[in-house]
């Protein structure tokens, strides 16, 4: 029993190891919000499961962070076009001049009006000289609704396509009063991507298979990586390929265990096009790139970059105090009052803070320790059965000598 007992808590032991690495931040320059970026090496090591992750002071407290993933963001700006004259006829019209310069095509503007609760019907023009005027739209209706919290509002008025160096618009003002135009323009959408992080731990070697005619690069690593886009750099000028994106597996059939290939993409290399292939949740250690070059010359391919868009910790860090960086297996997702407070608006100081000096640490068992087998659950148990087993002796024993008695 000893012996069963003390293999239970051995079996336990070892079904309890943690896979663990630490690292230092290094010295914090200035006290508050810090941006740290987690390298491909530190994402690797987690397996990207950033619930293992911890920071910890000198007094190895805790130190709450929240997660910043990679975000692309549209941003719109407003682009003032300039009004040349902006005229009212008493009881009649107020007449709205603006100037195209550049001759651009424009399907729409922004009024930007003082806040009111009337109504325009309007007419709009356009003209190359400011002398010759053509209709555009007529008798549409500008509908204004009060704003309550603002001192302006914004509309916008639709219209067909038109290049026209100058534009009129006439709002009707015999029927209700005019209205004070402040600002003419258009919205323009501007695209924020934030840059994505070379990934360095790949071994690359380019082989050329003249049998099927194809350029086979092979990638290694020691650990895997996500990967989320691949980019080439080509120095050949004029071509267009096929190309695909392969990993190597295994499969069990029947008793033996057989190599295949599966293909994860198929795409294009252009020489019009930047060449970049997006992917998702990619994570391998070895993966083949195979480009078909037919009867053409193999690609003079100068440079393959791997690229992983980046993920931050944001932290409340103090210039006095020294930090560790962990990741530990068996760790499960923290929760922060911190999170509550951090937003786009948020004021980052600088990533002027990483994570130095990253290291696996041996993994350690949890130890139990072995009780004596009298405070076992096994010997609880057999003292049950034995007990139990006791008991229905006396009960047979007493009910043959009731037998006995009835007989007599």
């Amino acid at each position: 029993m000893k012996k069963y007992s003390f293999l239970i808590v051995l079996f336990i032991g070892f079904t309890s190891f943690g896979q663990n690495y630490k690292g230092a931040l290094n010295s914090v320059k200035e006290d508050g919000l810090h941006k740290i970026m987690l390298t491909p090496e530190v994402r690797s090591a987690s397996k990207n499961n950033f619930n293992f992750i911890r920071i910890k002071d000198h007094q190895n407290k805790e130190v709450p962070y929240v997660l910043k993933y990679h975000s692309d963001q549209l941003f719109s700006t407003f682009l003032p076009i300039k009004i040349v004259s902006n005229k009212r006829i008493k009881d009649s019209v107020t007449t709205v001049l603006i100037e195209n310069k550049t001759k651009e095509k424009l399907t729409n503007l922004t009024l930007k009006i003082a806040n009111t609760d009337i109504s325009k019907r309007y007419h709009l023009f356009g003209s190359n000289d400011a002398k010759t005027w053509f209709g555009i739209t007529s008798n549409n209706t500008l509908y204004l609704n009060n704003s309550t919290n603002k001192s302006s509002l914004e509309k916008r008025i639709n219209f067909p396509t038109t290049t026209y160096q100058f534009l009129k618009i006439e709002f009707n003002d015999k029927n209700s009063l005019p209205i004070n135009v402040l600002e003419v323009g258009k919205y323009i959408n501007n695209y924020f991507s934030e840059a994505p992080i070379t990934i360095t731990g790949y071994s690359q070697k380019i082989t050329q298979l003249k049998e099927r005619k194809v350029t086979q690069i092979k990638f290694s690593s020691k650990n895997a990586h996500l990967i989320n886009s691949i980019s080439f750099d080509v120095e050949t000028a004029f071509y267009l390929r096929n190309a695909r994106l392969i990993i190597e597996k295994e499969r069990k059939i029947k008793k033996r265990v057989e190599n295949y290939e599966q293909v994860v993409a198929i795409f294009e290399l252009n020489s019009k096009n930047e060449n970049t292939l997006s992917l998702h949740n990619f994570n391998e250690k070895e993966f083949i790139i195979e480009i078909e070059n037919k009867d053409n010359p193999s690609l003079s391919i100068s440079k393959v970059t791997l690229l992983q868009k980046p993920v931050y910790i944001i932290s409340n860090l103090k210039t006095a105090q020294k930090y560790q960086f962990i990741i530990d297996s068996t760790l499960s997702k923290p929760s922060y009052d911190l999170g509550n407070f951090i937003s786009e608006k948020t004021t980052i100081i600088d990533e002027d803070v990483s994570i130095q000096n990253f290291i696996k640490t041996k993994t350690k068992a949890t130890i139990i320790k072995e009780k004596p087998f009298w405070e076992t659950a096994v010997f609880m148990w057999v003292c049950i059965i034995f007990v139990g087993v006791l008991i229905t002796y006396f009960a047979l024993d007493l009910l043959k000598d009731v037998k006995h008695q009835e007989k007599k």
